[in-house]
């Protein structure tokens, strides 16, 4: 997974510079992230919190139609009381390399409305949790965890998702979501763990 990031992100870097007619495009916004593990008819939600900053080129390929493929960062924290004994907070950071077909309709001359849907792959760069207890006052018995290394959990994502935005001269306001369709879970027992995104933000035009 980790090498068809990498030939995706290549991909994306040849497309921008053999393409003379490609608009880049420079992004920032919220992101909220859905983390669903399900065991049986079981099943918890942890949510978090974060943004995505990221670049893209538009590459027009018919009339109103256009392939945007591109490369973001995203970080996401959450913090979470387990049984009302443990506290933990959680960071991760990812990259994610979208490739989005968008359709562009005129809502005026100088505004546009902007439907965008494709795949993205997503990779883990880092993902850590501390945890903290003080049920027994006298020990100390905070630590951290590399959630890759030391637990059940996958670096590599394919997400599936979409959205809309409107356009006005150079700027862009838009929102989106993501589904991925991976496992998360990379264990052999029957659970089930998926990420999901919302991510709302502005786009500048150059």
């Amino acid at each position: 997974m980790k090498r068809i990031v990498t030939l995706l992100a290549a991909a994306v870097m040849m497309t921008i510079a053999t393409n003379s007619f490609a608009q880049m495009s420079a992004g920032a916004g919220y992101l909220n992230g859905s983390d669903k593990v399900s065991v049986g008819d079981v099943s918890t939600d942890m949510n978090s919190n974060g943004f995505y900053l990221g670049f893209s080129y538009n590459i027009p390929v018919a009339d109103a139609v256009g392939i945007a493929p591109g490369i973001s960062y995203s970080f996401l924290y959450s913090k979470d009381n387990l049984f009302g004994m443990v506290d933990t907070k959680t960071k991760e950071h990812f990259i994610n390399v979208p490739v989005y077909l968008n359709f562009g309709f005129n809502l005026t001359d100088n505004a546009k409305l902007i439907l965008f849907a494709g795949p993205t792959a997503q990779f883990g760069l880092d993902s850590h949790t501390e945890y903290s207890t003080n049920i027994i006052e006298s020990l100390d018995l905070s630590g951290k965890q590399d959630n890759y290394k030391d637990s059940n959990y996958s670096r590599t994502n394919i997400l599936i998702g979409g959205g809309v935005g409107v356009n006005i001269g150079k700027i862009m306001i838009s929102a989106g979501y993501d589904y991925g369709l991976f496992n998360m879970d990379t264990s052999d027992s029957d659970v089930t763990r998926r990420k999901s995104y919302i991510k709302s933000g502005l786009t500048y035009m150059f």
